[in-house]
């Protein structure tokens, strides 16, 4: 296995998720499997962490894969600070796009010699144009959806001089 494998158990709330380890500063995969109820269209990962006295909450979008499972990609990040007390939480979206508690495990995040970024992306501006240096043009950077409704990245085809 390549990934962190997340066997659910949706009928068995009160029973932990496996335990999950990672890196600080280190990126992570996981592989969300198991008694995936058939009415959830989407998976989540999420990560609480306590920042003195105030609550951060770290959450990943999964993408489905054709045998039915989730893969999940959590950003270095995610994690921060090397720790033995945190927890994940597994959160399903069904087709109205509500949410639903489907477990939670123990995460370790353990120290390691990545050393990768921990600072979160800035957000993009609405209109936000990348240079082509193939056509020498600016083009601008689109959302649009795939067939199973989550967001992917596109750039439109005709672009602008500035």
């Amino acid at each position: 296995m390549k990934t962190n494998e997340i066997i659910l158990m949706p009928d068995r709330l009160s029973f932990p998720l496996a335990p999950c380890a990672v890196g600080k500063l280190s990126s992570a995969v996981l592989t969300v499997a198991g008694d995936i109820p058939d009415d959830i269209e989407g998976i989540a990962v999420a990560i609480e962490y306590d920042d003195d006295g105030e609550t951060k909450r770290y959450t990943a979008a999964g993408t489905r894969q054709a045998d039915g499972t989730y893969r999940v990609y959590l950003a270095p990040v995610y994690f921060p600070e090397s720790s033995e007390t945190l927890k994940y939480h597994v959160i399903g979206a069904d087709a109205s796009g509500n949410p639903r508690w489907l477990g939670t495990g123990n995460l370790r995040i353990l120290d390691n010699p990545a050393d990768g970024g921990g600072v979160m992306p800035d957000i993009l501006p609405r209109d936000t144009f990348v240079y082509s240096p193939i056509d020498h043009l600016y083009h601008q950077v689109i959302v649009d959806f795939d067939d199973d409704g989550f967001p992917q990245l596109s750039v439109d085809r005709q672009g602008v001089q500035k």
